[in-house]
């Protein structure tokens, strides 16, 4: 593959235009999954078989919630943490709360500083119809503030659920939490970048969203690439999907290697 008739690409996208590999940066997937989901064939769902991918594309780290905890927390966090112990050295996981089940929370939020491999927390307000501000979350938000762990929320712009405007109420209210706003808000993603300008601990997803054409671009002038975080929703797409859109999207290397490593470092004390 060549990278052609590009006017003045950067020295990492001709890297990947010329091997199909980009060996010369490593990976933090922000936004991944894991596992079977209903009425969904998923080739790469399996952990193995992930990992195999992360190996082939240079992937040194995902963050992960599987399938089977968004909609069943009691056994699904029990897979991300198998999952941890299985790999921890490229998987961290998100604790997945479902505002609808009465599973032992305080149980294990005291555990939770003993699991190796957690960084925060992840929600899911459109699928679970529960709204983003519900008092329900309300004691996780607590925790996470307490300890300055991450959140990842779904966001869609104009939901009921989990809007970005319910992002900047929280993110003023938990000022010690760091946000990442899942999908960046589709429908209302000028919002959002406006958002993650404005407040220092929100941070903007690419999951979806960042396909868009001139939409990294945006971003990154608008937001600066300090604030953009590389996620990729795993294994719904192959990660080089979402790469092609940051390495092709006309940034500079420097701003590239923000938002596909160093941004989550950054975030996760590595």
């Amino acid at each position: 593959m060549r990278l052609g008739r590009m006017t003045n690409p950067s020295l990492l996208a001709r890297e990947f235009a010329d091997t199909g590999r980009l060996d010369s940066q490593p990976i933090i997937d922000m936004h991944t999954h894991m596992g079977p989901f209903y009425g969904t064939y998923l080739p790469e769902a399996n952990l193995d078989t992930m990992i195999a991918t992360m190996d082939r594309e240079h992937i040194e780290l995902i963050l992960s919630a599987p399938h089977s905890a968004l909609f069943d927390p009691v056994g699904g966090n029990r897979e991300i943490r198998a999952a941890m112990r299985q790999y921890p050295d490229r998987v961290l996981g998100y604790y997945v709360v479902n505002p609808h089940y009465d599973h032992d929370l305080e149980r294990d939020l005291a555990e939770f500083d003993s699991v190796g491999g957690y960084v925060g927390f992840k929600v899911l307000p459109d699928y679970h119809k529960y709204p983003l501000t519900g008092e329900r979350y309300r004691r996780i938000y607590e925790f996470a503030n307490e300890r300055g762990l991450l959140l990842l929320s779904h966001t869609w712009g104009h939901s009921p659920y989990n809007p970005p405007q319910m992002i900047a109420e929280l993110s003023r209210e938990y000022g010690n939490m760091t946000f990442l706003l899942g999908h960046s808000a589709p429908g209302e993603t000028d919002y959002a970048i406006g958002l993650a300008k404005a407040q220092s601990n929100v941070y903007l997803e690419l999951c979806d969203t960042g396909r868009l054409s001139g939409m990294i671009g945006k971003m990154v002038r608008e937001a600066g690439a300090e604030k953009v975080l590389f996620g990729t929703d795993f294994p719904w797409y192959d990660p080089h999907y979402m790469l092609g859109s940051v390495l092709f999207s006309g940034i500079g290397d420097e701003e590239i290697r923000h938002i596909v490593y160093y941004n989550a470092k950054r975030l996760l004390g590595r």
